[in-house]
This record gives structure tokens, sequence and C-alpha cells, in this order.
């Protein structure tokens, strides 16, 4: 019985120092969290048994990992993130019912669509906002999000291929190019032909009609001319209306370019400013004319090109073009669940719910008691490599005691075995 009884104690410290093997292992993963291990006693017990039953050796009743925060190395990457807090960051697998995970590696990338991924290709999760940074709801609170609309994170190459929000049901439509276009469009006394009109960053108000954002006018020829416009004209407050369909959206008509600037100049809109997207019409009042849909891509043009990412602590990430013009992305959605312990590991530093880690409950960086996002950096391990090396003395010695005493029964039954009569 002494036998068996030792092989568990042997199997116990073999499971020890592959825990541990495995902690020096990973010591410098982003994000990975120690793994400790807890052993029971084995006791063989009935109804009928003595008091003095001894026991049968030991067993393994869980790994447990500790997720106290590990130390910060500055990289100053601004895809590089690290929760100042509890939080976990979310990530989605690829496919249309890809499953979320909690994970503490904030290394992010971006692969060929410009989507944010982590290393093994799952999207970053945000909150969608409008460009002030207000988080869309759908009105659902008692869905898991709690009526937060979640997308995953793409970043735009140009300022015309942003994307908008309904702000009565938070579905999402792709700018691209289709909010670009082209027309004659008369700025005080100055008429453009052929101009680029871009409109970014817009919010829907109602009726299919967009406000907000940035119109932008560049490109085209003085009417009259051959003479190149230089200038280029921005407004922040022009109204368009659009048609959806699906994920694209299309521009019909701009119902107000709005009071446009230039190099410290104002124009001020006219009371009947409206541009029909039309295949002619007339030019008339200060900031109208017509203007027909882009029949080609039009990004690509240098002057939008995306320039600078920036992440707040309150997670809504900042693009900045080349044009000076800014946009909130929307807001990085931090999650935890009640039972940490009851988490699955999928490896490289992430984690799915179980049934018995409890739902996921998503949660808003900086307000919900999670902690903040701290861009430009990232987490390290949690590993106490001098504390390891520690328990690898301590693991060896159990190794080593518990095949000492199979030594030794093995020894006696030898000396009963050759008792003769």
């Amino acid at each position: 019985m002494a036998f068996y009884t030792s092989l568990t104690g042997l199997n116990a410290a073999q499971t020890d120092l592959s825990v541990t093997s495995n902690n020096i292992a990973n010591s410098g993963s982003y994000g990975f969290k120690k793994t400790t291990t807890d052993f029971g006693e084995l006791v063989a017990d009935s109804p009928l048994a003595s008091g003095q039953n001894i026991g049968q050796g030991t067993r393994l009743r869980a790994t447990i990992q500790d997720f106290t925060s590990g130390s910060m190395k500055t990289t100053n990457r601004a895809l590089d993130m690290m929760v100042n807090g509890d939080g976990f960051f979310l990530v989605k697998s690829p496919g249309a019912s890809g499953t979320v995970s909690l994970t503490r590696d904030g290394s992010f990338l971006t692969d060929k669509s410009n989507n944010v991924v982590t290393s093994d290709g799952h999207y970053l999760q945000v909150y969608a906002t409008t460009n002030s940074g207000n988080i869309y709801t759908n009105g659902d609170s008692t869905s898991a999000t709690g009526g937060r609309v979640v997308k995953n994170l793409t970043l735009p190459s140009y300022e015309d291929q942003l994307s908008i929000s309904t702000s009565a049901t938070g579905s999402l439509v792709t700018v691209g190019s289709n909010l670009s276009a082209t027309g004659d469009v008369k700025i005080g006394d100055t008429t453009i032909h052929n101009a680029k009109i871009t409109l970014g960053g817009a919010t829907y108000d109602s009726n299919n009609t967009l406000t907000g954002g940035v119109l932008t006018i560049t490109g085209g020829t003085i009417a009259g001319t051959t003479t190149a416009n230089t200038n280029t004209y921005t407004s922040t407050n022009s109204k368009a209306a659009v048609t959806a369909n699906g994920n694209e959206v299309t521009l019909t008509n701009i119902t107000s370019l709005g009071d446009l600037s230039s190099n410290g100049t104002s124009y001020k809109a006219a009371s009947n400013s409206v541009v029909t997207v039309a295949d002619d019409g007339t030019v008339s009042d200060n900031t109208t004319g017509t203007v027909t849909s882009a029949s080609t891509d039009e990004s690509g043009d240098t002057s939008s090109a995306l320039s600078n990412i920036s992440v707040g602590t309150d997670g809504k990430v900042t693009a900045t073009f080349a044009n000076g013009n800014q946009y909130i992305l929307g807001a990085v959605a931090l999650g935890d669940v009640n039972n940490r312990n009851g988490l699955h590991s999928t490896g490289n530093a992430n984690w799915t719910v179980t049934g018995t880690s409890g739902s996921l409950n998503y949660r808003e960086a900086d307000t919900s008691g999670l902690g903040s996002v701290q861009s430009g950096a990232l987490e390290l391990s949690n590993i106490d490599l001098t504390q390891e090396l520690v328990n690898l003395i301590s693991e060896q010695r159990n190794f080593q005691a518990n095949s000492k005493a199979i030594s030794t029964d093995n020894q006696m039954v030898s000396y009963v075995m050759n008792i003769q009569s």
C-alpha cells in the first residue's frame, strides 16, 4: 500500500514541477498570469471504517491562477495597451459567430483590412460612439452588453473611410467612398468646377439625415478658367440626406454645406442652401451648387490620409488626419466575470467564460471600477522568478522523498520474500 501512496506523491511532485516550469517559461509573455497548484488528501472511508483509517496519498484538486497585475513596460506605440485595474480587454475570434474572449495582453496589431487584432487574429472589441464620444445604445438594457453597440475596431486609411452609426438603432454603415462627391460649388463670388466634396464622421439625425462630422471641399478648377483650386474649405455644420442599404450608405443630396471656412475666411451658408445630386443644375447663392455622387473610389487623397492614432484613459480611440480633422472611432470595451478562477484558459493570455465563471460583464474604461486604459504600454507577466526557483528546489525534494519511500517499501518487501522457513 505504501508503494501506491508514494506514487501519488510522485505524480503530485511531477505536476507541481510542470506548473512551475510553465510559469518560468512564460515569464516574458505579456499579460501572463502565474498558476499555483492545490492538492488534497486521499482517504479511503466507509460507514464501517474505524476511526484510525490511514490516508491513501494526495490528489490535484485544482490549478489556481493569480490575476494580480504585472509590471508595466513602456513602448510608446499607440496600439500597445494595458489595463490599469482589474478589467480585461475583449477580443472576438474570426467568423460570423466568433467567440468573445478576455485577455490582458494588449499588444495589438492591424491586419490587411486595417482591423485591430491580436497576434492570433482576434478582433479588438470597442463600443460604437458618436464623434463626441457618446456610446451608442440600442435600448435593450437586458442584453449582455447592457444595450451598448459593440463592433470591431477598424482604422481608416483616409478620412472618407470612416464608419458612422444611427443614434436610434445603433446599426453601423460604412462610409467608404460613397460620401465622396464631385460637382460645381459656388463659394462667395467664386464657382469651383468639379470640386471634390467629402463628408466624414457624420451621424444620423432623423429621416436619414446626416448632421455634424466634417465636410471638406478640395480640388477642382475655377469655373471659366484652367486655374486649379488650391484652397481647402471645411465645415462642421453641414447636413446631408442619404439612403442606407445593408452595410453601405449612398449620398442622395446635401441640404446644407454649412458655414465654410478657408485660410481664416468664413463663408456664411445661404438660407436656401441646397445642393441636389443631379446630372445638371444651376449654381446660385453663397455655398450652393450641383454635385454628383462619385462613381469611382476617390480614397487615397494624401490631404486626408490618417496621420495619428491616440487612445485616452477612457478607452476613446481618436484618429487624426493629415488635414487636421479628428474623429473618435470608438471606445475600447472592458469586461470581467464574477469568478475568474472559473475561466477557461485558451493560451496567449486569453480566457473564455464557462458555467462556473459566470457570464461576461461588459464595462466602460475609467468609469466602472475595472480600471483605465494605458496606451503606449504593455503589461508584463506577474511571475516572480526568485520564488519560482525556490519552488523548483522544494518540488525536487518532494520528488526525492517520495522516491525514497517507494525504495524503502520495495526493500521491506524483498526482506519478507527472502525469509526462509
